[in-house]
């Protein structure tokens, strides 16, 4: 369901996804990493790098390595079939099998977790829905940029010591993926180093637990695991910029951005209180407006904290939730630029789900409309062009600060938009002709379809359990 979701929508032309498309565009039809030859037309983008006489990506690269993966074989079917590939096919074939492919392994591994902390097939079929399909996951899901990839990899790599601890002992190989996906997501989305420190944190602790914090086996298998990324990272930027350890972000071709980022750390300074309002509580663009679901995690988490067996769980979640919000209050450009959310916050968007599981089932009419709420304002997230946004954004932001009184971004831009016909792209549009709203008939029924089926076959199952328990009863 969440894959169909993700397909279902194509992104528009975007000078950030750009950036990353074109690196990919020549690595593979040109074997090098100079985007001299697109940044100016098909993929046209501002967002770019200038050093002695070419233009670079200016984009960590982890986004474009799966890109390159992805469009080798559908470089070679095409031209196979000898059928052109367009700049627009270009586009929708590598964001679906790079980032909405990927993102989707969010809720099969959400849904396993989440089921066994509940038991309630329901329940974890609800919040898994809502996180896939009712955060800015959704949305940028459907985008050829690292929040959402970086946000699988964190969470996947906890699950991984989660899962550990709950076994109480963690393979050579698994400690090994764990580390690798926690390179893979620094790479793809630098500030996530701050999401690496609380993982290493409660991976030693969850050795300490194992009495293993001294097996130099498992530290030499996670050292592997994080370098491999690394390296790639490295003998990217010593090929285009001359050092390992200089990145795009030093060598910007336009001054504006130029100048951004040598204020701070890369244009990150003191962390922001207003600023971490407006991400968070502030109804024109926080989080918890964009998917209310997320208040309950809150009440998920004093729950959490009475179970003392999962402490360490609650300490990692709030923490990363917390520290990485904060880090952004205090970059220049916390709202993402012309964005429909705060993206830059996306990967910490599944680590919401964790407390979620823990919400009593008192909670559980709650927990269904406010999961509704967040899937419909995402879906019109997701379906909504760009018309009208910008002039939203302007007025909106100004200096960093929230200076005017906006309304929901869902209600003043995404919903005209979808109810006048200004979509993004999408396969009722583009494959059965259909027009304005009429387009996500097809989405909504199949995925209603599929929602039936789902419950058709979990009751079978819930009447086997409910047989067997009655059984045990009469003895």
């Amino acid at each position: 369901m969440v894959a169909i979701g993700y397909g279902y929508f194509s992104s528009e032309r975007d000078v950030n996804a750009n950036s990353r498309l074109a690196v990919v565009k020549a690595f593979v039809d040109e074997g090098r990493f100079e985007i001299d030859s697109y940044h100016a037309s098909e993929l046209y983008t501002s967002d770019k790098s200038y050093f002695e006489g070419h233009y670079y990506s200016d984009k960590a690269i982890g986004t474009a390595v799966l890109g390159v993966f992805a469009y080798y074989p559908v470089r070679w079917v095409y031209e196979y079939e000898d059928i052109r590939l367009t700049p627009r096919l270009f586009r929708e074939w590598l964001t679906f099998l790079a980032v909405g492919l990927p993102t989707a392994l969010i809720a099969p591994f959400l849904y396993f977790f989440i089921i066994q902390i509940t038991g309630d097939p329901a329940r974890s079929f609800i919040i898994t829905l809502a996180i896939s399909l009712g955060t800015p996951l959704y949305k940028y899901g459907t985008a050829f940029y690292g929040h959402s990839l970086a946000a699988v990899f964190c969470l996947l790599a906890f699950l991984i010591w989660f899962r550990a601890r709950r076994h109480g002992s963690i393979s050579l190989p698994l400690a090994f993926v764990s580390t690798f996906l926690m390179g893979f997501m620094v790479i793809t989305e630098y500030p996530t180093v701050i999401l690496v420190s609380l993982l290493t944190l409660y991976i030693l602790f969850t050795l300490y637990q194992f009495r293993r914090l001294f097996d130099w086996r498992i530290y030499i298998a996670t050292a592997a695991g994080f370098i491999i990324p690394t390296c790639l990272l490295l003998y990217y930027n010593n090929s285009a910029f001359g050092s390992p350890f200089t990145t795009g972000y030093s060598h910007e071709h336009l001054q504006i951005f130029k100048e951004a980022h040598s204020t701070g750390f890369m244009g990150v300074g003191w962390p922001n209180p207003w600023t971490f309002f407006y991400q968070t509580f502030h109804p024109s663009l926080g989080i918890f407006w964009q998917s209310p679901i997320l208040v309950l995690s809150l009440i998920g988490w004093f729950w959490m904290g009475k179970k003392e067996e999962y402490r360490a769980e609650i300490y990692f979640t709030i923490s990363a939730v917390v520290l990485y919000i904060l880090f952004f209050s205090g970059y220049y450009d916390w709202s993402g630029g012309v964005a429909f959310s705060p993206r830059h916050i996306i990967p910490i968007l599944p680590l919401f789900a964790i407390p979620l599981a823990f919400t009593p089932k008192k909670f559980s009419i709650p927990l269904l409309v406010t999961a509704l709420v967040s899937i419909f304002q995402n879906l019109l997230m997701a379906a909504s062009g760009f018309e009208g946004l910008y002039e939203y954004r302007q007025s909106l932001v100004d200096g960093g600060h929230i200076l005017a009184g906006q309304g929901i971004l869902f209600y003043e831009v995404c919903l005209p938009n979808v109810i006048n016909g200004y979509l993004t792209n999408n396969r009722g549009i583009q494959l059965l002709g259909l027009n304005g709203p009429l387009s996500l008939l097809p989405l909504l029924a199949l995925e209603l379809v599929l929602s039936i089926v789902y419950f058709k076959l979990i009751n079978p199952e819930r009447e086997s359990k409910q047989e067997h328990t009655l059984s045990k009863e009469l003895g």
